[in-house]
């Protein structure tokens, strides 16, 4: 008998319980290994069930790693993009919608560890696992561009605003959190240096709608 097996013997076989111990399972395993560790036998030994439970009650990994995103704070939420109040961020000129979402996904990804590993795994692969988590992000981004979007400047590419200043975010974040000394002339670990990046974006944003 493996050791899940005789683990899950020895444990209460409710569902519920089952299914949240195999997502803090993940966690672990991705906090102490990083996300090439995140394999079925490796959650499973973690979580001491039996491997067969993640496919019944997950329908395999990618199900699973999609329920610990629903579950974790791994990215940026709606209402922390936005700075809270939806209504007092409409009422903002477009440019500003911008530059307050920008900045404050910089600083959602800079404080989050863990989405930055999420984030320099996917530089390395891309998969069933990374698609599951790409669908909560998805989520979460969607709604945030319908409220930007509000007087959006006709003939504006937002698909590739977004994918330039979020590939350049996504990029210096994943260099500073593996302790990359310097980029481009500015210390990572400097918090001044993190000024001097919103700073720039916004005056970018602000120059790209006439308003800086």
């Amino acid at each position: 008998m493996s050791v899940g097996r005789h683990a899950a013997s020895e444990r209460p076989r409710n569902r519920e319980a089952t299914k949240k111990r195999l997502r803090e399972a993940v966690g672990r395993v991705l906090a102490r290994q990083g996300f090439t560790a995140v394999g079925i036998n490796t959650v499973a030994r973690e979580a001491g069930v039996d491997k067969v439970l993640i496919y019944r009650y997950f329908g395999g990994l990618p199900g699973l790693v999609a329920a610990f995103s629903h579950d974790g704070d791994f990215w940026p939420s709606l209402d922390e993009l936005i700075g809270g109040d939806e209504g007092t961020f409409l009422a903002l000129p477009y440019a500003e919608r911008v530059v307050i979402a920008v900045r404050n996904y910089l600083r959602g990804i800079r404080n989050r560890p863990m989405t930055q590993e999420i984030l320099a795994w996917r530089f390395l692969e891309q998969n069933e696992l990374t698609a599951a988590l790409d669908n909560v992000r998805t989520m979460t981004g969607t709604r945030l561009m319908e409220l930007v979007a509000v007087d959006q400047p006709a003939g504006f590419d937002v698909e590739a605003f977004n994918a330039v200043v979020g590939a350049a975010i996504n990029h210096l974040a994943v260099r500073a959190a593996r302790q990359e000394k310097t980029f481009a002339g500015l210390e990572l670990a400097d918090p001044e240096s993190w000024e001097r990046i919103e700073a720039m974006l916004a005056r970018i944003i602000r120059a790209v709608f006439g308003q800086g």
